[in-house]
């Protein structure tokens, strides 16, 4: 795909990657000659994941450059009913596996906790980034 055609989210732009991390991604592009990571586009053109490869194909004058299509969901959750609602990323093995009431297991500044979640939405690139991850779902007579 033609590097102009991908569109980038403001959240992205707002939040540069740490040096330390481009780089890495930039010394494996000089090794290999090829990006890193993959440059993954949702269905309307937006990149939601490979900002660095991105970054370093625009730095290089890379005209054109592989994609993917994927999705990104996040959650929408509190800890008791009726509380205060924070936000996590979906891993992609859970997209399209949780719903509203579902119990999942996420990572907080506390550590690991249970919350309920409200609601599933698609990622619309209006949210802080990086978003936590949900760890887990808790089902009725196990863990998926």
């Amino acid at each position: 795909m033609k590097m102009d055609e991908i569109k980038i989210y403001p959240c992205f732009v707002a939040h540069e990657p740490k040096p330390e991390k481009m780089q890495e991604k930039e010394q494996y592009f000089e090794e290999t000659g090829a990006l890193q990571s993959q440059i993954i586009l949702d269905s309307r053109g937006n990149l939601i994941d490979g900002y660095t490869s991105y970054l370093l194909a625009k730095a290089h004058g890379i005209q054109c450059v592989p994609i993917r299509y994927g999705r990104r969901q996040i959650v929408r959750a509190s800890h008791k009913p009726g509380g205060k609602m924070y936000s996590w990323e979906l891993p992609g093995l859970l997209i399209d596996r949780v719903s509203a009431g579902d119990k999942v297991v996420v990572r907080t500044e506390r550590g690991a906790r249970t919350v309920i979640v409200t609601a599933v939405e698609e990622y619309a690139g209006n949210e802080p980034e990086p978003l936590r991850m949900v760890i887990r779902v808790k089902r009725k007579g196990g863990i998926v």
